[in-house]
């Protein structure tokens, strides 16, 4: 709006216009609406990487002439895009949503930070780690039931339900493969950072002209740190791609003639192997329960003949 003011100056300054400006009432619900715009499209474009990664792992999979599979990544995106974009767009939505409740949660914590009490801004700081552990395991079932969803064709929470069930009746070895194959990873990432601060320090100390390379050779560093993470998530999306195809193959087929696994004979070793190993950690800790049980009846007993 505009206000008029007619003062004693010169004819040249009669009329002096001064103008004022005010954001409109609804202007922070459209800052929400961008912001969600921005998680959500994000998390899509990463659900869409995951899921087209994830076909061309499970197409390998569930071949048995691995001569047959031809182009897998150009038709995992075929398939994201043809018959799995609701799907995508619905586990990507629900991860926008949590996220957006966490940068609000955050905002109010920024704003009363002077004025809340000890007691409020304690249970401010729980919410918000809920939140981010409940984002950490909804990104983690939202990645095993796009894996579900590639090889299966199932919808979003049917696919959730069932993936649910395959890793909870093989939970040790999800803890297993989760803690090996993140520790691999990382060590994969740390040698491609190391070899190349190295590499970029040898390179810095032949020339005379720079003073400073500490500066050159971390920026360096951190850039060869997002490049092997982003090449090496595709690892990650596949390890878990085959350790979802390799419970689903184990759960419908017994080796039997006409049941026969999917798996490679490697795999199938490994489950053995594997599987001896859980019998033989079971028979351990029911050996441990019973030498405690026995433990604390002699004490009992020892106990009343004193």
């Amino acid at each position: 709006f505009t206000r008029e003011y007619n003062m004693d100056v010169p004819e040249s300054m009669a009329n002096i216009t001064m103008v004022y400006f005010k954001d409109h009432d609804y202007i922070n619900y459209v800052w929400l609406y961008h912001l969600f715009g921005l998680y959500w499209g994000t998390e899509f474009f990463l659900a869409c990487h995951e899921m087209a990664i994830a076909g061309a792992f499970v197409q390998f999979y569930w071949t048995r002439d691995k001569s047959k599979v031809h182009f897998p990544v150009v038709r995992g995106i075929w398939w994201v895009f043809r018959y799995h974009l609701g799907t995508v767009a619905f586990g990507s939505c629900i991860i926008a949503i949590i996220q957006l409740i966490r940068t609000i949660l955050a905002y109010i914590q920024n704003k009363t930070k002077d004025s809340q009490s000890e007691i409020v801004k304690y249970l401010l700081m729980c919410l918000q780690c809920c939140l981010w552990c409940f984002e950490k395991v909804m990104k983690f079932i939202n990645r095993n039931a796009y894996i579900y969803t590639a090889f299966k064709g199932a919808a979003f929470c049917t696919s959730c339900k069932k993936v649910f069930a395959l890793l909870l009746s093989n939970v040790v070895r999800v803890g297993v493969i989760n803690c090996v194959g993140a520790f691999v990873l990382f060590m994969g990432k740390f040698l491609v950072v190391m070899v190349t601060g190295m590499i970029g320090y040898f390179m810095m100390q032949k020339d005379t002209e720079l003073y400073y390379w500490a500066i050159p050779v971390l920026i360096a560093s951190i850039f060869a740190f997002a490049v092997a993470h982003t090449f090496f998530s595709v690892y990650e999306i596949g390890i878990d791609a085959i350790f979802i195809c390799f419970a689903e193959d184990e759960t419908i087929n017994d080796g039997t003639p006409g049941r026969e696994y999917y798996m490679s004979k490697n795999l199938m070793e490994w489950v053995d192997n594997s599987g001896e190993a859980l019998k033989n950690l079971k028979r351990k800790k029911k050996q441990q329960k019973a030498q405690a049980k026995a433990a604390k009846s002699g004490g009992e007993v020892q106990m009343e003949d004193m």
